[in-house]
């Protein structure tokens, strides 16, 4: 939880959306929207701090590797595409990226399943005032020195009065006046996150 989320515009409307957080660069290169469903291991893009100020749009892929793993990726046996907020400050794999590496997740929705196996109901969860959000992320560089690549995840929080009847966790949304202080490494705000406000998300049958 959460494995399996969405994004429904062109890379182009990021930089649009989070332009308040200061000037954003990328390639330009992106593939036909949209990018839904966006499973574990998948490309994905987030956007990061640059140290020359604004922000930087890169598509890695969904899974933390952490930076002290020097093989390939498919040699990390960890999934990582949650980590829990709580404990974020602490855990070896993701609190060397906690204090130097966040970043914003932009998603339009996410899923989550009940039921028992082979009667599974899969659910659809969005955020009506906006149609594009965006969960807080780690990200981290690990492999080979001479094969680097770089990976992210989503943290999560005890769940919301929308989200707990369907999971016993959350990811974390994030307030669009939360983005800036989120990027901030001094701004420990991970183990106060908690689930969305009641009527924040709306939840359909996927």
């Amino acid at each position: 939880m959460c494995n399996r989320y969405g994004y429904l515009h062109p890379d182009r409307r990021l930089v649009a959306e989070f332009s308040d957080l200061g000037p954003i660069s990328w390639s330009e290169a992106e593939p036909n929207a949209p990018r839904d469903p966006i499973r574990p291991t998948n490309l994905a893009p987030i956007l990061r701090p640059v140290a020359a100020g604004g922000l930087e749009l890169v598509v890695i892929r969904w899974g933390l590797v952490p930076h002290f793993h020097r093989g390939p990726a498919k040699a990390w046996k960890i999934l990582g595409t949650n980590a829990r907020a709580e404990r974020v400050a602490a855990t070896s794999m993701y609190r060397d990226a906690y204090r130097r590496r966040r970043c914003l997740v932009p998603a339009s929705h996410y899923f989550e399943w009940t039921g028992e196996t082979g009667a599974k109901v899969m659910w659809r969860f969005t955020v009506p005032a906006q149609d594009i959000f965006a969960f807080a992320g780690l990200w981290d560089r690990a492999g080979p020195p001479d094969d680097p690549f770089e990976s992210f995840t989503i943290l999560t929080s005890a769940p919301g009065p929308d989200q707990a009847p369907y999971h016993d966790r959350q990811p974390v949304i994030l307030e669009r006046e939360q983005w800036a202080s989120w990027l901030d490494p001094a701004c420990d705000m991970a183990p106060g996150f908690t689930g969305s406000p009641a009527g924040t998300i709306r939840v359909e049958r996927a």
